[in-house]
């Protein structure tokens, strides 16, 4: 039996071509053919709709869209909703936020954008805000409602692709980039819609792509096309004399003649006569040829059985002037309708058959459509797997010792977060490698450097306060061991799981120290109220050291810009 993938349709041009394939699409026949117009789609059209939504909560021509869209909902029906609210207008409530659930949606969506690249918002948007199942209704058959789909991930694939545009150009790839981007695309590849398969379908192509291949049943269309271009206006290619295969481009000249006349055709004597004139006479038979030539092309790309299709008209009284088919045409070219059999010029006999087809039969009977989807669930946040100790809220704890052990630390300029990493890391290298003063001033100012805090606080200020905990902790505890940044990784029973590092362990007779480095420049008085607020980190540190069997002495905060410590107490 004769498969989908056994057929090849051809055409002579292009715009045919997808004319061809969206019909056979149209027809539920599956069929091997990029169309263009993705970006035009109804299923992108919405899309793009509430992507402009979440750029922007003013854009009420989205709004419109997505009303129109998703809930199939008449102008009258939107018009009325809009003027409505413009009577009623809430400053705080953009239109549709207050009873439209999708806008609702992507209002939220729109508070997280700023923090997601385009790729993530494009796919929050399609897999989050109904837009899948509302296209897949759309139907109106199971083919077209997985096209759909299919255009849906096309058009997340182009998120991808802007977002590797935008490195390439040194750019910020943005929600507002990637919609302004669509609308001037960089190729015309980037606006075809995906093929649906990859298996038994239909091949759709021009009659030059169809060269050097075969298929056991060719159909051949396009043979009443009439070429409305006049050859003689065409750049040509003359040869001035024999051609000589040591020399194939000597003798050559390439002629061009404007044409003057535009699209008139007829009544200019001047263009009869050009027309007619020897020089006219060969253009036309160069173009004649050529025809020939295509014809016997796709012609000859049927194994077993070639189908020409005809308009009716053509088939009954021969082709009319200027179309294709008079190029070759010849009495053996269209069976006789009461013929089961064709005779060649060549003698050999052929089984032939002439069928016409009414429009009205061609239409294929439209299937049932009852698309099914799962029904849909409340979102439930969830919880993050790994939790860092620092997020951790306070819990239950008192104040114990407070210490004062230093003087203030000289800062210029406000970048806690970058001079508390720097600070922490020539600490951590100070209790690791400790050196003299010159070469520690040194290391410190190549630590801060690279944290790009040299600015913030000098690299004399940075050892002094090392110095002076390490010196404190020396005398006051009097530690066995130390242990710098220590990984930790504490399994909650919730199904969470704490990570993290301790800044500092210190190992002593009765038991391990929990030292964590702050570096806030608040004043001493706010000591014991900033310990408190880690009270959950330090807890976290406390529980995972005792579930590894290490006996805990006590959790201290360390102000190592102001140089004190607080000692935390749980119960």
């Amino acid at each position: 039996r004769v498969k989908y993938g056994d057929i090849a349709v051809l055409a002579r041009t292009n715009d045919h071509v997808e004319q061809i394939a969206q019909a056979l699409r149209e027809r539920q026949l599956p069929m091997k053919m990029t169309l263009q117009g993705l970006l035009t789609t109804a299923e992108v059209t919405l899309a793009k709709s509430c992507l402009r939504r979440v750029a922007d909560r003013a854009d009420t021509l989205a709004s419109a869209e997505i009303r129109a869209l998703a809930d199939d909902a008449q102008p009258e029906q939107w018009l009325e909703d809009r003027l409505r609210w413009l009577e009623e207008k809430n400053e705080d409530i953009a239109w549709g936020e207050d009873d439209h659930p999708i806008i609702q949606r992507l209002g939220e969506l729109r508070d997280e954008s700023a923090l997601r690249s385009p790729v993530e918002i494009v796919a929050r948007v399609l897999n989050e805000v109904d837009i899948r199942r509302i296209v897949a209704a759309w139907g109106p058959d199971d083919i077209r409602a997985a096209q759909r789909q299919k255009n849906l991930d096309a058009f997340l694939d182009l998120a991808v692709e802007y977002e590797k545009h935008a490195a390439s150009h040194h750019d910020p790839g943005t929600l507002t980039g990637f919609l302004l981007w669509l609308e001037h695309p960089s190729s015309p590849d980037l606006d075809l819609q995906p093929v649906l398969t990859s298996g038994d379908a239909v091949h759709v192509l021009t009659y030059h792509r169809a060269k050097g291949l075969e298929w056991p049943v060719v159909i051949c269309t396009d043979f009443d096309y009439r070429e409305t271009r006049l050859p003689v206006w065409d750049t040509r290619i003359e040869l001035k004399a024999d051609f000589d295969i040591d020399a194939p481009l000597a003798n050559r000249q390439l002629r061009y003649w404007p044409n003057v006349f535009g699209n008139r055709k007829s009544g200019l004597p001047a263009l009869d006569e050009i027309v007619e004139s020897e020089e006219g006479q060969r253009c036309e038979e160069g173009r004649l040829a050529e025809q020939r030539r295509l014809a016997y092309v796709g012609m000859t790309r049927a194994r077993d059985r070639l189908v020409l299709a005809l308009p009716s008209k053509i088939a009954a009284l021969g082709p009319g002037k200027g179309m294709w088919m008079e190029s070759f045409m010849q009495p053996f070219a269209i069976p006789a309708d009461d013929s089961d059999t064709t005779t060649l010029p060549n003698g050999i006999t052929i089984p032939t058959r002439v069928e016409i087809i009414d429009a009205e039969q061609a239409q294929q009977r439209a299937r049932p459509y009852r698309p099914s989807w799962f029904e849909p669930r409340d979102r439930h946040p969830q919880t993050r797997r790994f939790v860092q100790p620092s997020s951790l809220p306070p819990v239950a704890a008192e104040i114990g010792q407070v210490i004062d052990f230093g003087e203030r630390v000289p800062l210029l300029g406000k970048e806690m977060t970058d001079v508390g990493n720097g600070l922490h890391a020539v600490i951590a290298a100070e209790f690791v490698n400790p050196l003299s003063e010159q070469e520690g001033i040194a290391r410190a100012k190549r630590i801060l450097v690279g944290h790009r805090v040299d600015g913030y606080l000098s690299a004399d200020g940075a050892l002094a306060a090392a110095w002076r905990f390490r010196k404190f902790l020396e005398q006051r505890f009097a530690p066995l061991a130390h242990q710098v940044e220590v990984p930790i990784h504490h399994e909650l029973g919730d199904g969470r799981a704490v990570r993290g590092a301790v800044d500092l362990l210190a190992e002593t007779d009765s038991g391990w120290l929990i030292i964590d480095h702050k570096s806030s420049p608040q004043r001493k008085s706010t000591w014991q109220d900033e310990a408190l607020k880690h009270s959950g980190q330090l807890d976290a540190y406390r529980k995972a050291l005792e579930a590894a069997g290490r006996k805990v002495a006590g959790c201290y905060i360390h102000f190592a810009i102001t140089g004190g410590m607080v000692e935390v107490e749980f119960s």
